[in-house]
């Protein structure tokens, strides 16, 4: 496993993420979505040093598209973006629906970014990543339960 800071990294496959969160992520207005008040001090804090990882570490893993488990990799960074994305338009459109107060709903956006994570995970060919990331979802998803 090599980490080199090299322009071509995997971190531009982040930036569809960054920018989706950053635009969409202040119309998001359900406290079960944006509240902490459940969420005891060290959840949070493991949550955001694990997120630190996610984000930073693919500044430093190359982007490797020639190998057979990266074009794999890619479809699945590919597919699992757009279902992250829509995991989000009912939260966004019908914030009042059946979808958007029941437990899958409020859940999926915080379980569905494992998806174009695992996706970097092979196209990297890092599976340290793709477990810092796996550790990052749990963490996560743990933290919205416990504002369900």
């Amino acid at each position: 496993m090599k980490f080199d800071l090299t322009f071509s990294n995997c971190f531009w496959l982040l930036i569809p993420l960054l920018l989706w969160n950053i635009v969409l992520g202040p119309k998001l207005t359900q406290e079960a979505i944006t509240s902490d008040a459940n969420s005891s001090g060290w959840l949070l804090t493991v949550e955001n040093i694990t997120r630190i990882f996610v984000f930073a570490l693919p500044l430093v893993i190359p982007l490797r598209l020639e190998a057979t488990a990266s074009k794999t990799g890619l479809a699945l960074y590919i597919i699992g973006t757009l279902i992250y994305f829509a995991s989000w338009l009912p939260l966004l459109v019908a914030p009042e629906s059946g979808w958007s107060q029941h437990t899958a709903g409020l859940l999926a956006p915080r379980l569905t970014p494992f998806l174009p994570f695992l996706g970097i995970t092979l196209i990297g060919q890092n599976w340290l990543y793709g477990g810092i990331a796996l550790i990052f979802i749990v963490f996560h998803t743990w933290h919205g339960v416990q504002n369900l």
